[in-house]
């Protein structure tokens, strides 16, 4: 049953905030606070009630929607470096003026003379459609009745999204509750729900462009939850590496393996780093010219996982986009590179040709880099700069022997059987994919796993005999160091998760130097 309070909220939301401005006796500062609270409990307890409110999205475009209308939008916040604006909390005959309600005011109900202490500030920030966010995912957040396509005008501020010509929405954010506002940062994704309207995007610039403004009612950020899993889906692994392997890798089931230990990583602790290490899928041929010039994997990856990049990496590409994110004129531009945490980024080198490499080409190969080595991102300013964390899993597919950019944690030569060879570049429409129960398992799998890796521990018993065994292969070989003990311990750890078990055991330790060392004799 469809109560009451989400009927008025979502027809007139306006009306609702002032009919709670009227009923509240307490400090005015706390209103905001009482606004979020009340929105939150008509929408935000689940999933359902969420989505009655219609999503703001590149399917329903901001020019879709009339003036004013209650719409919910989830967005990565790309900039939190707006100033703040002042607004008159209130107005003649006690009438609420946030949430653009004074905007749409007529002068005639502003007060003669207000006192000073009526004006607040509400935060400003700039939020886009989540980049990499993959077509299932969003089909997942948006309601079936809401489905639907309509034309988008050029979206404003194309410079602070990520991915260059890309479609998207990017909307300027106002949030009344400071104090919730406060614990946003930049690549977090939130889901809005709010008035939209259309504003001035400098509100004391007369020549400042209009742009699509959110006044922000309640908001919550994304959670990757902890369900548990069950022991049905620990059973979709071997099949899961064998579709990989058939679809994407040329039958290379080692390589899908690989693959799939380096999809369940994540950052568990930056204290004593432990961070997901890089791949490269070394010897994995360029497309032919007849055919598609993304591999087989663009598409398999994009079907498995919520959050998921490719970037074709070419000398032009390089050379003239921007990777880390920089302020021009108090404006904060996107680059590739600022994307939310837990987002797989492919590379694909085979773009590349003969040619220089100019200034910035170099620093967008560091930045990379430096993000496969310390999970941090570097944000330009006039007289400053700041390192920002990420947690990105970044792939690499180069047709040599190593990447001709980066040093990987990982580098796994391909090794395709005759048959499926072909496979790796292939359309879309002659992809095998599972039924719809089965890739929801592969899904619910990888995530699985992901959650697992936070919480893998080496039990007493596996840790001796870790030890035995190291000092047993330094006695053997000399050239065997600390360095080689470490790189052990982060596969058997990813072997672990990989397999949904919280502990690495004897059994695993062992599977983890096999693995490896079948990796070091490919690269032979």
């Amino acid at each position: 049953m469809v109560s009451a309070f989400l009927i008025d909220a979502i027809k007139n939301p306006t009306r609702v905030v002032q009919e709670l401005f009227e009923e509240h006796t307490g400090d005015i500062n706390q209103f905001p606070a009482v606004v979020a609270r009340h929105f939150s409990d008509v929408f935000l307890n689940s999933d359902d009630t969420l989505r009655e409110v219609l999503p703001l999205d590149v399917n329903h475009p901001p020019e879709s929607f009339t003036h004013r209308s209650l719409v919910r939008f989830h967005g990565m916040v790309q900039d939190t470096s707006p100033s703040p604006e002042m607004y008159l909390a209130s107005l003649n005959e006690n009438k609420c003026g946030g949430w653009g309600i004074s905007q749409n005011t007529p002068a005639s109900e502003w007060p003669s003379s207000f006192d000073y202490c009526d004006l607040r500030e509400a935060t400003t920030l700039w939020a886009v459609t989540v980049p990499g966010q993959t077509d299932w995912r969003t089909e997942e957040l948006t309601d079936r009745s809401h489905c639907g396509s309509s034309s988008s005008q050029s979206p404003p501020q194309p410079h602070k999204f990520p991915v260059p010509n890309a479609p998207h929405i990017g909307v300027q954010v106002k949030i009344y509750d400071n104090d919730a506002a406060q614990l946003l940062k930049a690549t977090d994704v939130v889901t809005f729900i709010g008035i939209l309207t259309s504003e001035s995007l400098d509100s004391e610039d007369n020549s400042s462009p209009m742009v699509p403004s959110l006044h922000v009612l309640c908001h919550k950020l994304q959670s990757t939850g902890d369900t548990p899993h069950t022991e049905e889906l620990a059973t979709v692994r071997e099949d899961l590496i064998k579709w990989i392997a058939d679809e994407a890798l040329g039958g290379d089931e080692d390589a899908a393996q690989w693959l799939l230990l380096e999809l369940s990583a994540k950052v568990y602790t930056r204290t004593t780093p432990l961070l997901p290490p890089s791949l490269t899928l070394s010897r994995f041929p360029s497309p032919t010219p007849s055919s598609p010039a993304l591999p087989t994997l663009h598409y398999v990856l994009s079907d498995l996982l919520p959050q998921y990049l490719t970037v074709p990496l070419s000398l032009d590409l390089l050379n003239k986009e921007n990777f880390s994110p920089e302020s021009k004129d108090e404006d904060l531009h996107s680059g590739y590179l600022q994307v939310p945490q837990g987002t797989v980024l492919l590379l694909t080198e085979n773009g590349v040709r003969e040619g220089k490499l100019v200034e910035k080409g170099i620093m967008n190969i560091r930045a990379v880099q430096e993000v496969m080595d310390a999970q941090t991102l570097e944000y330009s300013f006039p007289f400053s700069k700041f390192s920002f964390s990420t947690d990105i899993v970044t792939i690499v597919l180069c047709d040599g022997r190593k990447s001709a950019f980066f040093q990987t944690g990982f580098t796994v030569p391909l090794e395709t059987k005759p048959l499926l060879k072909d496979n790796l570049y292939k359309p879309r429409d002659q992809i095998k994919i599972p039924d719809a129960v089965k890739l929801a398992a592969y899904r619910s799998f990888l995530a699985a796993a992901k959650r697992c890796f936070g919480t893998v521990q080496v039990a007493e018993e596996t840790s001796r005999h870790i030890q035995e065994d190291f000092v047993r292969q330094r006695q053997e070989d000399s050239s065997i160091t600390a360095d080689d003990l470490i790189h052990l311990m982060k596969v058997a750890r990813l072997l672990a998760a990989s397999m949904l078990e919280r502990e690495v055991t004897v059994d695993i330790w062992e599977r983890s130097k096999r693995l490896d060392a079948n990796r070091k004799k490919r690269s032979l």
